[in-house]
C-alpha cells in the first residue's frame, strides 16, 4: 500500500457526502473498515468552535472572519483598529454609522449632555463628590443598591420625597437616623402624633401614635428594679388611698430625716432589741429638745414633753408623826411638803366614825372604847372554852352563858334552813348536798354527737385544705362532701360564708328556748373510724368559730395519719386541746377541714367522727 502523500496514487479531490474514509472499527477487534464523510457528520463528529476551544482557548494566529463576532463575557483587547489605525492618546471610538473611528472626545462636556445623549446605564455610578439633581434617579435592576459611604450623605431638598415599598436599612454599627427641626414621622393612618404621644403597633399589625405606654410595653416594678434600684436626688410621692406593704423578711433602712404625720402602729411587743416594736439607739427629741438627765417624757394631751421628776413625780417618801383624826374615814393622810416629795401621816382614832390607828397607852387590862380612849372592861368574861359539837336546829353557834365562863358550841349543818359548819365525813369524790349528807356526784352531763366527713373523687392538692362545699349532682341523701380547696389555713385567711356554713360539724346554738346549768359545752374527746382510696397521709383538724359570724378559727382538736388504701383503720383517737381552748361558749361550733401531705390523685376519703362533750359550767 503506497503512502497517502502519494499524489500520483492518491490524488487529491474535493470530498464529498458519499465519499469513502478508512478507518478501524474499535469495537471489532480493530479491524480495517470503511464509512462515507456523511456517517461522520450524522454522528457528530465535525468540530465545532466550542469544542476548539474547549481543546485549546489560547493562539498566536490571526483570525479573519466576514461576518460578525457576538460576545457575552468580556474582550480584552491590547488595541482596536479602526479605519486602519489604532488611533491617538485621548481620542474615543466612535460609530461612523457604517463601520467605527477614532475621533478626538468633544471638550468640557458636563452630565447634562451626556444624559441627553444617553441616561441608561447597566454600569455603576461611583463619585467621591455630590449627586444632585432635579429629576429622578431610577435603579429598575434587581438587587441594586445605592451605596453611601466615607461619610457621605443624601440630602433631599425641601419637598422631596423618598418613597419605597421595600426596607431602609441601617447596618453600620454607627448607623444614624437624624431628624432635623420639624421633622415627623407619620404613621400607617397618615398622622404625625401629638405630643407626648409614642410610636406603637396595633393589633392590626400597624404603625400608629399612641397616647401612653402600651400594658404589653409597661415594665413591672421587679423588672425596673432589676434593672436599676439606686435613685439620685429624687424621691417617691404617694397620693390617695393606698397601702405599701413589707413582708417580715423585708426592711427599711434610712440615715435620713424622716416625718410620720399620719397614724402609724409599731404592733411588735418582743423583749429584746431585735423583736421589739420600737428600738431606740439614739436620742429621742419631743420636738423643742432631747431633755436633761433623768427627765422623763410626759404628755401634753396633744404631744410630748421631757419634764423632770420633781415636778411630775414623787422622788420621796416621809413617815410623818400621827396626830388625832381629824376627818371621817381617813385613817392616813398624804401631806405634799415640796414638790416631789409626799409625807404619809397616820390618823389616831378619835372614837365614832372617825377611821384611824389605835392610839397608844393601851394595857393588858385595858380595852379601847368606842370614844376612842382605854378603859378597863366592866363584866368581862372569865373563861370561852369550846363544847363538843352538836347538830344544828337552826343557829350555827351556840354561846351560853354570855358572861362568866362562856361555852361556845359549834352545830353542823344538818339541811334546809338550819345553818351550820360543814359536817365531817366528805371526801374527795363526794360533795355535800342538800339534806345535810355526804352523796357521790352522778356527774355532768355527758353526750356524745357523731358527724361526717368526706372528700368524693377528688385529685386533692398536697397541702391544701378542703372545707364543705356546695352539693353535687351526684351526692346521695345525708352526705356531706369537703370537695372545696381553701387559698389558706383558715387560722390565717378564714372561709368564704358558703364554706363556714358548710363545715360547720357541731353547734352550741344560744340558748333561748331552754334554761340549763351547763350552757357551754366542753369537747373531752373525739375519735373516727376513717378509710381511703389512695395512700397518703391525711389530716383531719377540728376549729372553734362563731356560729354566724366569725373573727377568728382556733384549732380545737387534730388527727394525723398515714392510711393505706382500701383498708379501714381502728379507731383513732384526735389530739383535743386543754380548756379553755377545748370549750365551746353560746354561739359557737366545730367546723371540720381535711387536708392530704402529698394529693395529686383522684381519691375518696371517709371518716365517721364522734364528738364527746361534758358540759362546763
Amino acid at each position: 500500500m503506497a503512502k497517502i502523500e502519494n499524489l500520483s496514487v492518491y490524488p487529491l479531490t474535493t470530498p464529498t457526502a458519499d465519499d469513502f474514509l478508512v478507518g478501524t472499527d474499535t469495537s471489532n477487534d480493530n479491524r480495517t473498515v470503511s464509512f462515507k464523510i456523511s456517517d461522520i457528520t450524522a454522528a457528530g463528529g465535525l468540530q465545532g468552535l466550542q469544542s476548539v476551544l474547549d481543546t485549546g482557548n489560547t493562539a498566536t494566529q490571526s483570525i479573519d472572519l466576514t461576518g460578525n463576532i457576538t460576545v457575552v463575557g468580556t474582550v480584552y483587547p491590547t488595541t482596536i483598529t479602526a479605519a486602519g489605525t489604532a488611533g491617538l492618546a485621548g481620542q474615543i471610538l466612535s460609530s461612523t454609522g457604517t463601520g467605527l473611528q477614532w475621533i478626538n472626545a468633544a471638550a468640557a462636556q458636563d452630565l447634562q449632555s451626556v444624559l441627553t445623549a444617553g441616561n441608561t446605564t447597566t454600569l455603576d455610578i461611583i463619585t467621591s463628590g455630590n449627586i444632585t439633581s432635579t429629576g429622578n434617579i431610577t435603579m429598575n435592576g434587581a438587587a441594586q443598591t445605592l451605596a453611601l459611604s466615607n461619610g457621605t450623605d443624601m440630602t433631599l431638598a425641601v419637598n422631596s420625597d423618598i418613597t419605597t415599598s421595600g426596607n431602609i436599612n441601617l447596618s453600620g454599627a454607627t448607623s444614624v437616623l437624624n431628624f432635623g427641626a420639624g421633622a415627623a414621622i407619620n404613621d400607617s393612618a397618615g398622622s404625625t402624633g401629638t405630643t407626648g404621644q409614642i410610636i406603637t403597633l396595633n393589633g392590626a399589625g400597624e404603625i400608629i401614635w399612641n397616647t401612653g405606654i402600651p400594658s404589653q410595653s409597661m415594665p413591672t416594678l421587679q423588672e425596673v428594679l432589676t434593672a436599676g434600684n439606686t435613685a439620685t436626688t429624687i424621691g417617691m410621692a404617694f397620693s390617695g388611698v393606698s397601702t405599701t406593704t413589707f413582708s417580715a423578711t423585708s426592711d427599711i433602712q434610712s440615715a435620713g430625716t424622716n416625718v410620720f404625720s399620719g397614724f402609724n402602729t409599731f404592733s411588735a411587743n418582743g423583749a429584746t432589741p431585735g423583736t421589739a416594736g420600737i428600738n431606740l439607739t439614739g436620742s429621742l427629741s419631743d420636738g423643742v429638745g432631747t431633755g436633761t438627765l433623768n427627765q422623763v417624757l410626759t404628755s401634753t394631751a396633744t404631744g410630748v414633753s421631757w419634764q423632770s421628776l420633781s415636778g411630775i413625780g414623787i422622788i420621796n417618801v416621809n413617815a410623818a408623826t400621827p396626830v388625832d383624826a381629824a376627818n371621817p374615814n381617813t385613817p392616813i393622810t398624804v401631806l405634799t411638803p415640796a414638790p416631789g416629795i409626799r409625807s404619809v401621816r397616820q390618823n389616831i382614832y378619835k372614837g365614832a366614825d372617825l377611821i384611824g390607828c389605835v392610839p397608844p397607852l393601851g394595857t393588858a387590862g385595858t380595852f379601847l372604847q368606842g370614844d376612842g380612849t382605854w378603859a378597863t372592861p366592866a363584866g368581862a368574861v372569865s373563861s370561852v372554852s369550846a363544847a363538843a359539837s352538836a347538830t344544828s336546829t337552826g343557829a350555827p353557834l351556840i354561846i351560853t352563858p354570855t358572861t362568866g365562863a362562856v361555852v361556845v358550841t359549834p352545830q353542823s349543818y344538818a339541811g334546809g334552813a338550819n345553818v351550820g359548819h360543814v359536817p365531817t365525813g366528805g371526801s374527795a369524790t363526794t360533795y355535800l348536798r342538800g339534806d345535810g349528807t355526804w352523796a357521790t356526784p352522778a356527774g355532768a352531763p355527758e353526750w356524745v354527737s357523731p358527724c361526717f366527713v368526706g372528700v368524693s373523687k377528688l385529685s386533692m392538692v398536697g397541702g391544701t385544705y378542703y372545707s364543705g362545699g356546695p352539693f353535687a349532682a351526684t351526692s346521695i341523701a345525708g352526705e356531706r362532701l369537703f370537695n372545696d380547696p381553701l387559698a389558706s389555713s383558715p387560722g390565717v385567711g378564714g372561709l368564704t360564708d358558703d364554706q363556714h356554713m358548710l363545715s360547720l360539724v357541731y353547734a352550741n346554738g344560744p340558748l333561748t328556748g331552754c334554761v340549763t346549768a351547763y350552757p357551754k359545752h366542753q369537747l373531752c374527746d373525739a375519735t373516727l373510724l376513717v378509710t381511703c382510696s389512695n395512700s397518703d397521709t391525711y389530716e383531719i383538724i377540728l376549729w372553734k368559730s362563731g356560729i354566724s359570724t366569725s373573727a377568728s378559727y382556733t384549732v380545737v382538736a387534730t388527727w394525723t395519719e398515714t392510711l393505706t388504701a382500701g383498708t379501714i383503720n381502728g379507731t383513732q383517737t384526735f389530739t383535743v386541746a386543754a380548756a379553755p381552748t377545748s370549750v365551746l361558749d353560746v354561739g359557737e361550733g366545730l367546723f371540720a377541714t381535711i387536708r392530704a401531705t402529698n394529693g395529686g390523685v383522684v381519691c375518696a376519703v371517709t371518716a365517721q367522727i364522734s364528738l364527746k362533750f361534758t358540759g362546763a359550767a
